[in-house]
């Protein structure tokens, strides 16, 4: 199963609320910041918040926000960062 699938299958566990919640934890939301935009008390915005990293296998706000910012690695290839901030191109024989 990809990366990919496992993000999607982890998603379709969230509620709607959660859905809402996650949304504005990418934006880089605080807990106060969400419960106040929802109508919520803060508690409320905690617990959804502890119930994203508890679905999702991580330990932390940066590990939920990594989780669903970074594109899978083998969908992109970027060129590496040579030492004076150039990218070095690769020749093909």
């Amino acid at each position: 199963m990809s990366e990919e699938e496992r993000k999607r299958k982890r998603l379709n566990r969230a509620t709607p609320r959660e859905l809402e919640v996650l949304q504005l934890v990418l934006q880089g939301q605080t807990n106060k910041d969400i419960a106040q935009r929802l109508g919520i008390s803060d508690y409320t915005a905690r617990d959804h918040v502890s119930a994203l990293l508890r679905k999702h296998a991580v330990k932390s706000r940066g590990q939920l926000i990594a989780l669903h910012a970074a594109p899978p690695s083998h969908e992109k290839n970027i060129p590496t960062p040579t030492s004076v901030g150039l990218f070095r191109r690769t020749v093909s024989a």
